[in-house]
């Protein structure tokens, strides 16, 4: 496990004033979990899980993952009485593989792991929906210090999904948060099978 990685988003989540904390679920999300047959869903590096949360009230059964034990244990708290079920795990998810075939809906927002978005498409179940939204890198980013490992190229979410998926909505637009401002990439997709 990242050690330094796992440091880092515990002091954050241990912070509820962190804008992470106040986010409503994924609008793509909120669009197209109706779409799915089955209540099966997975939220990657879920954090404190506003989208497991949101998923859950609808009586989805969900795994959530994440590095940060006290972000799931925030969740965990967040999810008693729910109608759904919420599943926590620590999780490093370099080299990260879920089961494949498993689930019909997949979210992960603000984190990109190129190698494991291929894996998440043969976690799906046909039929089932992938939900995927973080940031690019871009010229009229107003921030500048981030890694651009870790920045979406122009359009690169279409490039995985170009075989074996029906691209639902696939959009790029710009998000505010304290003046500082940063586009982002937004795609749904459902496997075809």
């Amino acid at each position: 496990m990242a050690e330094s990685d796992r440091k880092k988003w515990d002091a954050k989540y241990s912070d509820t004033n962190h804008q992470i904390e106040h986010g409503e679920a994924s609008y793509m999300l909120k669009q197209y979990h109706g779409q799915v047959t089955g209540k099966r869903a997975l939220d990657v590096a879920c954090g404190t899980g506003r989208n497991a949360l949101f998923l859950a009230a609808l009586g989805f059964h969900v795994d959530a993952l994440d590095i940060s034990s006290v972000g799931l244990k925030r969740l965990a708290e967040a999810a008693v009485g729910l109608s759904g079920q919420v599943d926590t795990r620590v999780v490093d998810l370099d080299g990260f593989s879920p089961p494949v075939e498993t689930y019909d809906l997949i979210v992960v927002t603000n984190y990109l792991n190129r190698p494991l978005i291929p894996k998440l498409g043969a976690s799906l179940l046909a039929g089932g929906i992938l939900v995927m939204d973080t940031f690019m890198l871009d010229q009229r980013n107003e921030v500048t210090h981030y890694n651009p490992d870790y920045l979406l190229k122009k359009s690169e979410f279409t490039e995985y999904f170009q075989t074996g998926y029906q691209i639902l909505k696939f959009e790029e637009y710009c998000v505010k948060n304290s003046g500082c401002g940063m586009w982002k990439q937004a795609i749904a997709v459902r496997k075809l099978g």
